[in-house]
């Protein structure tokens, strides 16, 4: 009776494990570009990386971001134009799309490389790089009025410091923001904002365990509770080379404290990743889109220190050479899609984008569907593609 009893408990473990192995793997994405970003005055869209953005009673905003002047890249001559340009796009039909012109189409300042989330009153935005190269600590509800068929903003209270790529979140009316970088110095304070409280103010949160910017965050349950997962990153360092990280760490809001979590990979091996973006999918998934996994960005500031300690012109010359070869046939940013399962801790690879991926740029869930707006495809160049990505289960 014991001999048949252990073999139908290990006959319904296996087949309760092929269940979850055929859930996961009927998992799928689609990926399209059905809309690019409008042209403003008849002038060439170049693209912009570092927007904020978020949905608002069903539109996406877009609001501004960086690019360089006529093209150039930052090695050529190109200077770094950062806009207050906001962009409204609406959804109708099956895909398809309309970008509105709304009343108001500036920004209070130009600035890039914010932070963003959705919540139900708007998206709010916080942070950023002003033109003058100063980190903003400037916070902002944007959001749409579908009656006035415009864009209005609330102001909210300023960051306790001023930061850029920083990463931002929200679980309810409580927003959280966490590490980010301001004068090129990365950090590791944490804060949150609540704004269904009396008295709305930031209040400090512990550290995070890695001072780092670029991080990737994601509010998902952890199988009890909503929680927030903070996925790679990189931290700058006085040498000029910086640390380039795979780390997934969990803020458990109930017990106000970071959990360490398994690398980001596939399974076999993992990787560094930074500036990507990612979505919370179903009950316990996180999927984790493009980002760089930092070979040839590494690759570049070993070539800068080097250039630096250069012992003569000759030489100087000689490796200023060799890193423009790198930059100008860089392949572009990572294609791969990984799937972080909150439950059991584990990373896989989902699967790849047919086109290049953006970096420093936000995800948002638009209904049931990942949009990422514009961003960063090779250094220097950004993109104007509206990126989107429709859930199916194979059959």
């Amino acid at each position: 009776m014991k001999i048949i009893i252990a073999l139908f408990f290990t006959i319904y473990i296996m087949l309760f494990s092929l269940k979850d192995i055929a859930q996961n793997n009927t998992k799928h994405i689609t990926w399209s570009q059905p809309t690019q970003l409008p042209t403003i005055n008849s002038n060439k869209q170049l693209g912009l990386a570092g927007v904020f953005t978020g949905v608002s009673n069903d539109v996406l905003l877009v609001a501004g971001g960086s690019n360089f002047a006529d093209g150039a890249k930052p090695w050529q001559g190109g200077k770094k134009i950062h806009y207050d340009d906001i962009y409204v796009l609406e959804k109708h039909g099956e895909n398809g799309f309309t970008w509105l012109s709304p009343k108001t189409k500036h920004l209070a300042r130009k600035v890039a490389y914010g932070a963003s989330t959705s919540i139900a009153a708007g998206v709010v935005c916080a942070g950023g790089e002003t033109e003058t190269s100063d980190c903003s600590s400037e916070v902002f509800l944007m959001k749409w009025d579908k009656k006035q068929q415009d864009v209005s903003f609330q102001n909210l209270p300023s960051l306790p410091v001023p930061l850029a790529n920083a990463c931002m979140i929200s679980i309810g009316n409580v927003i959280y923001l966490f590490g980010g970088e301001s004068r090129g110095i990365p950090s590791n304070k944490c804060f949150k904002l609540n704004l269904g409280a009396a008295i709305k103010q930031w209040e400090t949160l512990p550290p995070m365990p890695i001072a780092m910017s670029h991080s990737v965050v994601v509010t998902q349950s952890n199988g009890k509770y909503p929680c927030i997962y903070i996925i790679g990153g990189r931290s700058s360092t006085p040498a000029g080379i910086s640390t380039l990280h795979n780390n997934t760490f969990c803020y458990d809001p109930q017990e106000n404290k970071w959990i360490r979590l398994a690398p980001v990979g596939d399974g076999n091996t993992t990787t560094t990743m930074s500036a990507g973006t990612a979505v919370a999918e179903g009950d316990h998934d996180i999927i984790l889109i493009g980002g760089d996994k930092g070979k040839i960005f590494h690759q570049i500031e070993v070539f800068n220190n080097w250039i630096s300690h250069a012992r003569n012109d000759v030489e100087k010359k000689q490796l200023q050479n060799e890193k423009l070869q790198l930059l100008n046939h860089h392949p572009g940013f990572s294609k791969d899609v990984y799937i972080y399962n909150t439950l059991k801790n584990t990373w896989e690879l989902m699967g790849s984008l047919p086109f290049y991926g953006q970096v420093t740029t936000t995800a948002v869930k638009w209904d049931n569907e990942i949009f990422i707006p514009c961003g960063e495809i090779k250094p220097g160049t950004r993109t104007a593609a509206i990126t989107m990505g429709e859930f199916y289960n194979a059959k």
